[in-house]
């Protein structure tokens, strides 16, 4: 016979860790005001026409947005938000196509090298 469930208890039957009591902790995934600021920096890129698309990914203790300038496989950048794993303190990485950009414990610095990547606008006086 047919069992009828709710998506909630389809959900955890697929994915155990995606609530309930074995669910991941808040530093693996970025929080409203984080995206936020992310999303405000990334609209600038696309503005500027540098940017075309991102991705949001998380896992185990790593949360990741990554940023796409061209039709491609590989992200140009990715603002990885990493949970405290042991001694290790939480901290944001920029991540380029050639490795780690920077390291460092607060988004804003993260985020002001990942403005001052983009290709800058030319202001006219006229």
């Amino acid at each position: 016979m047919t069992e009828v469930v709710t998506f909630e208890q389809a959900r955890r039957r697929h994915h155990p860790k995606a609530g309930g009591s074995q669910s991941r902790g808040k530093s693996d995934f970025f929080n409203r005001q984080e995206l936020r600021e992310i999303l405000q920096s990334y609209s600038r890129g696309v503005i500027a026409g540098d940017w075309l698309d991102y991705a949001v990914d998380w896992s185990d203790g790593v949360a990741m947005f990554a940023v796409y300038g061209q039709v491609s496989a590989v992200p140009m950048y990715s603002i990885v938000k990493r949970g405290k794993q042991g001694r290790r303190s939480a901290g944001y990485q920029l991540l380029g196509r050639g490795g780690v950009l920077k390291s460092d414990r607060t988004l804003g610095a993260i985020l002001k090298l990942l403005d001052s990547r983009r290709t800058a606008l030319v202001k006219s006086d006229r």
